[in-house]
């Protein structure tokens, strides 16, 4: 049988964007497939206009990412200098694919500009198209894109290859990246940028290995001490906390081990029947069919303790895939909201966040207590609106016994004092009853709780977090929410937007369906579907969204590309009666998506099914 035959790079570009089939080998898979994912999102050859982060936002970019960037700077620094002669640049990206960092050669550096390779720029794959940083960032492996394997036009240019940067509990932290002339980059600075990116995991693994017992192993026990050997750090319980990519590769497990998975489950024994054998020295481990020589490494007491617990925290992990709804920063919210709202809250100054229902409130309180410096004392929830009227003063200031009827022996300390320490997020504060609202005003002031019933009083320590989706300088003139207590609470209230504000929801739908597993099992949206999500209005908002990806993730096969007909009957009428089409679109309506896309013609003109100089036209009409 006849081999099918290669086709030229530039054939093979002209065939994809004019609609045509490729002969097998004409692009590498993963190029194929990023490139369809592209077409999927309905993104243009030419691209879209993006603006440069400012420097405020850049900088607090930067902040948020200097912990591990501290870390891999020494490493960093060597790969520079192993490439600069070469004419390239390294960059270093965050998890998002914006681009924090840069430095090369000076002749490069130009080009650089001229292609938005700079930092502050976001090259992450929905707005940049195939290319190193963002492909990387999203199917989670070295990527090299050489030349015309861009997506967009005017990268063609370039030769790039990033690989991500993993923490020890599997989350992605950046991408590290070497660019220059096509001609001039191929395998061997992959193989640097990949080197490079191991040993920035493997010191992050160390810093880690600290605190926690960590478990070396190899097939060889001369390379125990080497970076060749595989790493799994362990709690208290046994319980797997860490690893590096080599020890899961070795024992064929992923990343979703981690947080979930213990000792007995990975080598069938547990870890203390092991260490009686082993005695703390160099001893056989067998996974599955495999042997290993491991050893283990215990730190001081103290610290195991301290440490492995707040670390469990940070990476507890369910035994299912995660949901959709869990990926707030994936959902486009502002970069500055949150590092804004640490802000506030370091500053023990109450964070209000306002919102429409289903906006995401409760994810952002979570990430904020996940972003502060409380992130290792309780984050105490209460959803006022959840609770019986007479229970919630019960509940949130806590109770002595036989205080009222049905009350428990002991009593009840009460959520404000289970706060103590930490951060307490009320939740719907505008369904608090007048009586309540009274109390919590106290509390603030006071910093003390006394229960109900009489009873001691206690001093209190903790930051407040307060959403609701009501407007409350409404409330406070209709005399349903205390005055007082308004203006205590708002001092800098944080607006989370709708997500039809939040930029083009296809790309969001994209990311969050990704992050529940999408990406893993080749699940992505078709164009049809892509462009129906940025019409309609999503009325529950992420929380709509999300539930929706979730229910689909559950009941599609992998490799599935989402369409219309795989949408509950209810949705696609309801899309329908919201659709209106282009051609007849009122002025109004073309403004309001002309809004959301943020004053980008040609992405509200995509999203509308109509061409740039189209929408115009009918934009002037009114």
């Amino acid at each position: 049988m006849e081999q099918p035959q290669a086709i030229p790079l530039a054939e093979a570009r002209r065939r994809f964007f004019d609609g045509l089939s490729l002969p097998s080998g004409s692009v590498s898979e993963s190029i194929l497939q990023s490139w369809q994912r592209c077409r999927g999102l309905g993104l243009p050859a030419s691209g879209i206009r993006s603006d440069r982060m400012d420097t405020g936002e850049l900088s607090q970019r930067k902040e948020a990412n200097a912990d591990w960037l501290q870390t891999a700077r020494p490493l960093i620094d060597t790969l520079f200098e192993n490439v600069v002669d070469d004419g390239h640049v390294v960059i270093v990206a965050d998890r998002q694919g914006v681009i924090l960092d840069e430095m090369g050669h000076p002749a490069f550096l130009d080009k650089a500009e001229r292609v938005a390779l700079t930092p502050g720029m976001d090259w992450s794959e929905d707005l940049r198209g195939t290319n190193a940083i963002g492909t990387a960032l999203r199917q989670g492996g070295c990527t090299l894109v050489r030349g015309g394997e861009h997506y967009l036009d005017r990268n063609r240019l370039l030769s790039c290859v990033a690989s991500p940067i993993l923490d020890p509990f599997g989350q992605t932290l950046g991408a590290l990246d070497v660019s220059g002339m096509p001609r001039k980059l191929g395998q061997q600075q992959a193989l640097a940028v990949q080197a490079a990116s191991r040993l920035i995991e493997q010191r992050l693994f160390d810093q880690l290995a600290q605190h926690v017992r960590t478990l070396w192993l190899h097939a060889d026990p001369a390379q125990l001490n080497t970076p060749r050997a595989g790493r799994l750090a362990f709690d208290e319980d046994e319980k797997l906390l860490g690893a590096n990519r080599q020890a899961l590769a070795w024992l064929k497990t992923g990343w979703d081990a981690v947080g979930r998975m213990r000792f007995a489950d990975l080598f069938g024994e547990t870890l203390e029947h092991w260490l009686h054998r082993s005695g703390n020295q160099v001893a056989l481990l067998q996974a599955g069919q495999n042997l290993y020589s491991a050893r283990l490494q215990t730190p001081p007491a103290p610290a195991v303790v301290r440490v492995a617990e707040k670390s469990a925290r940070a990476v507890a992990r369910p035994a299912q895939m995660p949901s959709p709804s869990a990926n707030l920063d994936d959902a486009s919210l502002p970069g500055q909201l949150l590092a804004t709202a640490i802000k506030l809250l370091e500053a023990d100054i109450p964070v209000l966040l306002l919102g429409e229902t289903g906006s995401g409130k409760d994810q952002f309180a979570r990430r904020l207590h996940q972003g502060s410096s409380r992130q290792a004392a309780p984050l105490v929830a209460v959803n006022c609106a959840a609770l019986p009227e007479g229970l919630v003063e019960a509940e949130l200031f806590g109770y002595e016994e036989g205080a009222f009827t049905g009350a428990r022996r002991q009593g009840s300390r009460g959520r404000l004092r289970e706060a103590h320490g930490g951060i307490l997020f009320l939740d719907e504060i505008g369904d608090m009853p007048l009586t309540v609202q009274a109390r919590l005003l106290r509390v603030l002031q006071d910093k003390v709780v006394t229960p109900l019933g009489g009873g001691a009083s206690h001093a209190v320590d903790f930051r407040l977090v307060c959403a609701t989706h009501r407007n409350l300088q409404a409330m406070v003139a209709e005399g349903s929410f205390r005055a007082d207590l308004y203006y205590r609470l708002c001092h800098y209230p944080l607006s989370l937007p709708a997500l039809r504000e939040r930029g083009d929801v296809a790309v969001i739908a994209q990311r969050l369906l990704d992050a529940g597993g999408g990406a893993r099992r080749g699940i992505r949206l078709s164009a049809a579907l892509a462009t129906a999500f940025r019409r309609y209005a999503w009325p529950g908002n992420v929380r709509q969204l999300a539930n929706l990806l979730t229910t689909l993730l559950a009941l599609v096969d992998d490799h599935t590309e989402l369409t219309l007909d795989h949408l509950p009957p209810s949705l696609r009428d309801d899309m329908s009666s919201q659709t209106t089409p282009a051609t007849h679109a009122a002025p109004s309506q073309l403004e309001t998506m002309l809004k959301r896309f943020g004053g980008n013609a040609s992405a509200a003109a995509r999203a509308m099914g109509i061409s740039r100089s189209t929408f115009y036209r009918r934009l002037k009409q009114g």
